[in-house]
């Protein structure tokens, strides 16, 4: 189960403001504007409530904690933390070199590494990652 598992416990309190709603029984007027449909749905949004990525249902643990990465590092790229990104984004796709979210990892690695330096070279860099190890990735088929 992934949310009793004590490294989720951590990251989750120790990162992130946990807010739980109910899909049915919680005012429409909160709800509608979150486009929520399935539960569970995890959102990651910023100091002002804008939701910047989110993810549906359940995940293993370890998946779980890579997704976190990942949605923070959403986050952090809309408020121009690119170093903050670049290294949540890198941490993820390590733990998750072999796995399913490694490559959607790489690609927004590089979107962050864009972002920072504003180089077709370091984007390619990372991207090259992307379309030697996952070729055949959704992720892989994005980038131009």
């Amino acid at each position: 189960m992934t949310y009793p598992d004590a490294r989720v416990i951590e990251a989750v309190e120790s990162r992130f403001v946990p807010l739980q709603l109910d899909l049915f029984a919680d005012p429409r007027q909160v709800l509608r504007p979150l486009n929520v449909i399935w539960t569970p749905t995890i959102l990651f949004a910023d100091r002002r409530g804008t939701v910047h990525y989110q993810s549906v249902n359940f995940l293993p643990p370890d998946l779980f904690l890579t997704l976190l990465d990942i949605g923070e590092a959403h986050v952090a790229m809309r408020w121009a933390r690119t170093d903050e990104a670049i290294e949540l984004l890198r941490r993820a796709y390590e733990r998750d070199a072999d796995g399913p979210l490694a490559p959607e990892a790489l690609y927004w690695w590089g979107v962050a590494v864009y972002l920072k330096t504003h180089s077709n070279d370091e984007l390619y860099r990372v991207w090259g990652r992307l379309l030697d190890r996952f070729p055949g990735s959704i992720w892989a088929a994005r980038v131009p």
